[in-house]
């Protein structure tokens, strides 16, 4: 950032950093050589103008210099302005937490109750430039409970029911507990959703999401087959092969949440990514089902393009789509009018793995700064 005085709509704006007490006080802007709106779209010499915590305009400051009131507080960025990154899903802030292991069926076990803001799963995500990702539990029940969309900052929740998890595959077929068997799990989810009480209902109808948690070809396999059985638009979550099944899940209008392809890793997962880019399956990266850090997200997204996935598609994987994925795409993930004002500055392309983070803000707020 440069700290000068430059004239601007006929009145002297200091262009130097806002504090996090006065941030969220009066409304500001930020000027960057580049801003990444979404996916493709890239403004040379634009500004994002911020108010109450929420993106209030973004242009190219040819046309919205003039426009800004006077005296109004303009941040100058020498480099590339985007939303901030999104885990399409994550287990961080749970610990030990995100499974109650005392029945296969925990349907109504809220995550977001066991949310610790800050464990520093939470704060390192923050610091890499994630700002918000959809938290859930993990795999070990059949029906584990229901995952929220929360930020990285102050633990604010942006969606407190999103989706309910299902497993039907190991480690959720425990031979201690009832169900004990693949045929066991479909048979007893099928009766709930038939039931259609409660979080099950909800599903039917639409009002919940949910997510299927698999990982080998077999696992993809039946849970494409139960969803498409049972009528639900459902998420594969792990499902780092799903591109091999690319068509059969467009024909169901399924959705996929994976890890992000790693520095080194098999050729399989970015042909799986690219698979399912070319059938037009919804797909995102998270963070629920990898050892990595929230840092793999903008590294796997450079390596997907470096393999030739659309370089639109793979910002969107860990930004928009993954907002959209985590429950929380009609606030977060896009530099879009209305949007909560959460937003990072980078030395350079931020697909470009050679590029720093310098800054992070969070509903209008700087949150981090020369990382």
């Amino acid at each position: 950032m440069r700290n000068t005085i430059l004239p601007l709509a006929g009145a002297l704006i200091c262009l130097a950093p806002l504090s996090v007490a006065n941030a969220q006080d009066a409304p500001f802007a930020i000027s960057a050589n580049h801003i990444l709106v979404d996916g493709g779209e890239v403004l040379q010499d634009g500004i994002v103008i911020v108010e109450n915590g929420k993106v209030k305009a973004v242009g190219l400051a040819a046309d919205l210099s003039a426009k800004l009131p006077k005296g109004m507080a303009v941040i100058e960025h020498d480099g590339w302005l985007s939303a901030g990154l999104v885990a399409a899903n994550g287990t961080m802030g749970l610990g030990a937490a995100q499974d109650d292991l005392t029945s296969a069926f925990t349907e109504n076990l809220l995550v977001a109750e066991s949310f610790n803001r800050d464990h520093s799963s939470v704060t390192d995500a923050r610091d890499v430039g994630v700002t918000s990702f959809g938290l859930t539990t993990g795999r070990a029940n059949v029906a584990g409970g229901l995952g929220s969309a929360v930020k990285t900052q102050g633990g604010k929740i942006v969606n407190l029911r999103t989706h309910l998890t299902l497993c039907i595959a190991p480690p959720a077929l425990q031979g201690s507990r009832f169900p004990t068997s693949y045929s066991g799990a479909v048979t007893a989810l099928n009766a709930r959703f038939a039931a259609g009480v409660g979080v099950y209902g909800a599903v039917s109808r639409g009002e919940l999401g949910v997510t299927i948690a698999v990982d080998e070809r077999h696992e993809i396999d039946r849970a494409i087959r139960f969803a498409k059985g049972a009528g639900l638009k459902a998420t594969l979550r792990g499902a780092n092969r799903a591109g091999e099944f690319a068509e059969r899940l467009s024909g169901v209008g399924m959705s996929v949440v994976m890890a992000a392809p790693a520095l080194g890793g098999p050729k399989w997962h970015t042909d799986s990514i690219k698979s399912l880019a070319e059938a037009g399956v919804p797909f995102a990266f998270g963070l629920a089902d990898s050892s990595a850090g929230a840092s793999s997200l903008r590294l796997g997204a450079s390596l997907a393009v470096r393999a030739g996935l659309d370089r639109a598609t793979a910002w969107r994987a860990i930004t928009s789509t993954a907002a959209s994925l985590a429950g929380a795409g009609d606030s977060v993930g896009r530099l879009g009018v209305g949007y909560d004002a959460d937003f990072a500055l980078w030395s350079g392309d931020p697909l470009s793995p050679a590029t720093r983070l310098e800054s992070v803000y969070i509903d209008g707020v700087l949150i981090t700064e020369g990382k």
